[in-house]
C-alpha cells in the first residue's frame, strides 16, 4: 500500500487534534502553570493562539484537493475556519464543565486569533497559487 501525502497529512492532523485535546483538558496541577507574560500578553493566551494557529493549515492539507479551483479552495477554507471555531467553542465549554478548568472568553478570543492567522496564511497561498489549466480566470 502506497502512503500518499494526504494520508500523512491526515495522520499529522489527528495527532495535532489529540495534542490540543490533551493540552486543553489535562489537569493543570500536573503541569508547570507558572504565570508570566510575553510582550504584555499572558503566556496562557499566547499558548492558545499557538495551539489553534496550525488548525487551518493542517486541515487544508488534509481535506483540500490540489487540483481544485480557487473558489472551491476558499469555500473549503471557510468551512475549515468555521469548524475550527466550533472546536474552540467546544473546548472552552467542556473546560468549564470540568472541576479543574474554567471557561475563559479570552482563551476563546486567542483561539480565534490563531485560527484567523492560520486561515490568512492559507488564503495567501490560495491567492498566490498558479491557476490550473482547467480553471477559468
Amino acid at each position: 500500500m502506497k502512503i500518499s501525502r494526504r494520508h500523512i497529512a491526515f495522520i499529522v492532523f489527528c495527532l495535532y487534534l489529540a495534542s490540543v485535546a490533551f493540552l486543553c483538558f489535562a489537569d493543570p496541577a500536573d503541569m508547570n502553570t507558572e504565570s508570566f507574560s510575553i510582550f504584555g500578553i499572558e503566556a496562557d493566551k499566547v499558548a492558545h493562539f499557538l495551539m489553534f494557529l496550525p488548525y487551518p493549515v493542517l486541515a487544508y492539507l488534509t481535506f483540500e484537493y490540489s487540483d481544485s479551483g480557487k473558489a472551491r479552495a476558499m469555500i473549503c477554507l471557510a468551512a475549515i475556519t468555521l469548524t475550527g471555531t466550533a472546536v474552540a467553542i467546544g473546548t472552552e465549554y467542556l473546560q468549564g464543565m470540568t472541576e479543574y478548568r474554567s471557561y475563559d472568553i479570552k482563551d476563546f478570543a486567542a483561539d480565534c486569533a490563531g485560527l484567523l492567522s492560520g486561515s490568512l496564511i492559507i488564503l495567501t497561498y490560495i491567492l498566490l497559487k498558479k491557476t490550473d489549466r482547467n480553471e477559468k480566470p
